[in-house]
């Protein structure tokens, strides 16, 4: 079958090639991928180094996918051939550390991820472990009816910025809210911010996202806009806020600088929830995040109230999910999609199946 794969460690070590299809076990589910979703993180596989992993280079990458079960282990009972399903990416689990016990399987210290520590969905076909669907059976969900392969291969994002604005961030309706970064994860959440009915929903982002992930913004609930590198960001998003002040800041650009600003913004007893990443250190001290109270969140993924939750909303017409979808382009042409999303000309970069272009 053909793949995307990542060869060895480092930069430009993917190619499209051809390998072995997936051999199914007693309890593996193998599915035929529908669609798959090009994810800014994907960007760090092509272009960067991995770090602090051990990874048995090379794995097919691609961790946002769905598509249709077309075989199953003799042994598995839960699914069967022609179901539609959408994987959360995860790979295996031990099962017994504390988070596993927690039923917090993301944070589990033994988690692989597919298409990051082993084969994911960049291919024509990708097989769920039965180990996973055993230990974890909610790595796994149907897709309703009423939506498509393409939509169900964006709910990786789309279940982050649910968790992050409602379930981390406990946004009330009326509330305002800040958002850096007009990235994929940047716009789900102004897109859950929506959902939850904020009151204002300040978008932050740079001078080249005006063109092309600013109006998407819009389209997603962004009320306001503050261009980072033109204005004085802290004081600009005060006088948009007025004196209800932030309620929440949903950091997803990473910057340490971006960190400082929302210290500065966020309203006392407000809450932060920090969703990108920067390798550098913070630099300043931290202790009017104490004087004021706030509420400073690590952000990492989803649970399965996210999917769920999220399933049901798709299922419902509530997200528009086709207006973050910039381009649609076969798997063969991975690595222009990812030049695409590199250089912000795209948001959501969707692969196809080359029999379905």
């Amino acid at each position: 079958m053909k793949a995307v794969i990542k060869k060895d460690y480092g930069p430009y070590q993917i190619e499209y090639t051809d390998i072995p299809k997936p051999e199914v076990q007693d309890y593996d589910v193998l599915i035929k991928v529908k669609a798959a979703a090009i994810c800014g993180s994907d960007l760090g596989l092509m272009y960067g180094t991995v770090e602090g992993k051990t990874v048995p280079y090379p794995i097919v990458i691609g961790h946002e996918f769905a598509g249709e079960i077309c075989e199953v282990g003799p042994k598995v009972t839960r699914w069967k051939v022609g179901d539609r399903v959408v994987s959360d990416n995860t790979g295996y689990v031990c099962g017994v550390c504390h988070a596993c016990s927690s039923g917090e399987y993301l944070f589990c210290a033994y988690r692989k991820g597919m298409g990051n520590d082993m084969d994911g969905g960049f291919a024509e076909y990708v097989k769920i472990p039965g180990d996973v669907l055993m230990t974890f059976p909610n790595c796994l969900y149907r897709i309703p009816d009423n939506v498509s392969y393409e939509a169900a291969s964006m709910m990786d994002p789309l279940c982050n910025g649910y968790k992050a604005v409602i379930q981390e961030g406990n946004l009330l309706p009326g509330q305002n809210i800040v958002v850096f970064g007009c990235g994929a994860m940047g716009l789900f959440a102004m897109n859950a911010a929506r959902l939850g009915s904020a009151g204002k929903i300040i978008a932050v982002g740079m001078a080249e996202d005006k063109a092309v992930r600013f109006p998407l913004a819009k389209k997603l609930g962004a009320t306001d806009f503050v261009v980072a590198d033109k204005e004085d960001v802290v004081s600009r998003v005060k006088e948009i806020a007025g004196p209800e002040g932030v309620a929440v800041i949903v950091d997803a650009a990473g910057a340490p600088v971006v960190l400082k600003q929302s210290i500065d913004i966020i309203r006392n007893g407000g809450k932060i929830i920090k969703v990108g990443y920067s390798k550098n250190p913070v630099g300043f001290s931290l202790d009017t995040l104490a004087l004021k109270g706030v509420v400073l969140i690590g952000h990492m993924g989803y649970d399965s109230t996210s999917w769920k939750n999220c399933l049901t909303l798709l299922e419902k017409g509530e997200v528009d999910m086709e207006a973050f979808i910039s381009h649609r382009m076969p798997l063969s042409k991975w690595e222009e999609g990812l030049e695409l999303v590199k250089n912000r000309q795209a948001t959501k970069v969707i692969l196809l199946p080359e029999e379905d272009q």
